[in-house]
């Protein structure tokens, strides 16, 4: 009761303007708490030009030197969690609906599925992945279809191609 409490509260903090998914947090909170290495709730400004170059984000001095003096608004060095979440999320992507993903690759799917079969043979698959990337070596691609076919059915069905399409697991 007392985390969900927490949960709460600091999601108060960071503010709705974030617009980050729950997994996205947890990224978030897993990289805070790698760097929070004394456990203390806070980390030390020296280290988000590291943490945003981690996010795939470079940021010169003068830029970090403005993002330090907007986000340490108590002058301590440091930042909590909160405040590193709301800094972070101005770098963060947003996720796309999950909804209206489904909906695109079952159109892409659909487009390749010219027979209505429901699965796609996985010679088809494999064209459409060397169309995707060209440059891939064989050996990958063959690789990423013997992970792909793990039940060794010889198919793709749309559960199969959107795992893949959306990168699941």
């Amino acid at each position: 009761m007392a985390e969900a409490e927490s949960s709460t509260t600091e999601e108060r903090k960071i503010g709705p303007e974030t617009k980050l998914s729950k997994d996205q947090m947890k990224i978030l909170r897993d990289a805070f708490n790698v760097f929070d290495t004394e456990r203390k709730g806070a980390i030390s400004l020296d280290i988000i030009g590291t943490i945003l170059e981690l996010l795939g984000h470079e940021v010169n001095e003068d830029e970090l030197d403005e993002i330090l003096d907007e986000y340490d608004e108590d002058d301590t060095g440091e930042i909590e969690f909160a405040v590193f979440a709301r800094l972070a999320s101005r770098f963060v992507e947003p996720e796309e609906d999950y909804d209206e993903l489904r909906k695109e690759l079952r159109e892409v799917f659909m487009l390749y599925d010219k027979e209505a079969r429901g699965y796609l043979p996985l010679d088809e698959f494999k064209k459409i992945l060397r169309e995707i990337d060209p440059e891939l070596p064989e050996d990958e691609l063959d690789e990423m279809i013997d992970e792909i076919d793990a039940d060794g059915s010889g198919t793709i069905d749309f559960d199969e191609f959107m795992d893949v399409m959306a990168g699941g697991d």
